[in-house]
């Protein structure tokens, strides 16, 4: 039995990053692991992606109530140490998948992603040699949790059906003078 879990997702075009569970997959399915501070680092750029966002106010963000049991007043997180692994972890094939601007004087930018999404995330699993994955797989797998709702749920098709006739029996009421 394998555990499955509804993740935020930041999709972009060579990578999706899910900081509810601290990975980063990429298009080949392989998957890299972010530490706490990387992912909360990188959940923070990209909340505010396409604006710029000062290093006081990522430093805020990210590091603000990590424990709330911990008393955080004798510790110091530096920014650039967590900025150089995760650009390593970022980079493949000598080009950034989430390029990180640094925007002088100032503080960081990255670029929007394509699609945020929820996405029902499945631990790797060993693979299994007889089982050959199939195109109509791949396409679910990267389709949101509320896609999947609006095409397949009979209570969502009759839910948007009722209202539409609701809808029409109001202005058909408001032109009959019954309002």
């Amino acid at each position: 039995m394998t555990t499955q879990s509804l993740t935020r997702c930041f999709r972009f075009p060579e990578v999706d990053f899910e900081p509810d569970v601290h990975l980063l997959v990429w298009r080949d399915k392989t998957e890299t692991p972010l530490t706490l501070h990387e992912s909360r680092l990188l959940e923070a750029l990209c909340y505010c992606a396409g604006e710029v966002i000062s290093h006081e106010q990522l430093h805020n963000k990210t590091f603000s109530q990590l424990d709330p049991y911990e008393d955080g007043t004798n510790q110091h997180y530096d920014l650039n140490t967590i900025l150089k692994p995760l650009a390593a972890k970022l980079e493949r094939q000598g080009k950034m998948a989430i390029p990180i601007e640094v925007v002088p004087q100032y503080g960081f930018r990255v670029p929007l992603p394509e699609k945020m999404c929820r996405l029902v995330h499945e631990p790797n699993k060993v693979e299994q040699k007889e089982a050959l994955p199939s195109p109509e797989h791949d396409d679910q797998e990267f389709r949101s949790a509320t896609e999947e709702i609006v095409k397949t749920s009979v209570v969502h098709k009759i839910s948007v059906a009722v209202l539409a006739l609701m809808a029409f029996a109001v202005i058909v009421a408001s032109f009959t003078g019954y309002l």
